[in-house]
């Protein structure tokens, strides 16, 4: 918990509508302190989502979906930001909604340590989306964040991949685990898993 807790800590460091059907500015007004002061109190949860989105208000949904990404709930953020540019007309910071979105992805990669092969599987995801977010914003002043983003992911799936490939060795399955280590070399040269990796394939010539 400590381990998932420091992660999203890492991750969301430097980030800093329409109306609610039947509902006058008063009422919009104060239900959205309402959801401010549980944020606040009781924290993100599944009831705090239902209560914000029918007001409909992007700027609400935008800054509650940060407050559940910094407390790790994801599924949250997901509920809350899913569909941002297709809820509200001409919504303010559509690449804000998607850049926490990409985010979310990421640290669900960190926190799957122990399962190499599911932080894998985490981890393209990850490159998918934040791959995405540059093609789709590349004016966005949360681009300049995505290429240590990227660097940290591949570091990681770089491990992953070793940590798998000694794992084969270990077992016996010699011809995997030389696959995987030149796949590191290859695929990731400038981590410091490629040259573990070299490492070992110079000091054992298959």
């Amino acid at each position: 918990m400590r381990f998932r807790l420091l992660t999203i800590a890492l991750i969301v460091a430097g980030l800093g509508g329409c109306a609610g059907m039947g509902l006058s500015e008063q009422q919009r007004g104060a239900q959205a302190a309402d959801v401010r002061a549980r944020l606040g109190l009781a924290g993100c949860d599944a009831g705090l989502v239902d209560q914000i989105l029918p007001l409909r208000n992007p700027a609400l949904e935008q800054e509650a979906a940060f407050a559940c990404l910094q407390q790790g709930e994801l599924r949250a953020v997901e509920r809350l930001l899913s569909g941002y540019n297709e809820r509200h007309v001409d919504p303010p910071f559509p690449d804000y909604s998607d850049y926490l979105l990409a985010l979310s992805d990421l640290v669900r990669f960190e926190a799957a340590v122990g399962d190499d092969r599911e932080r894998l599987v985490l981890g393209r995801r990850a490159h998918e989306r934040l791959a995405q977010f540059v093609r789709a914003y590349p004016n966005s002043a949360y681009r300049s964040e995505v290429a240590p983003r990227l660097e940290q992911l591949h570091e990681g799936m770089a491990r992953a991949e070793y940590q798998l490939a000694q794992l084969a060795l270990e077992t016996q399955a010699r011809e995997e685990g030389i696959a995987r280590l030149r796949y590191v070399v290859e695929q990731y040269p400038r981590s410091a898993a490629a040259r573990d990796a070299a490492r070992w394939l110079e000091h054992n010539r298959p």
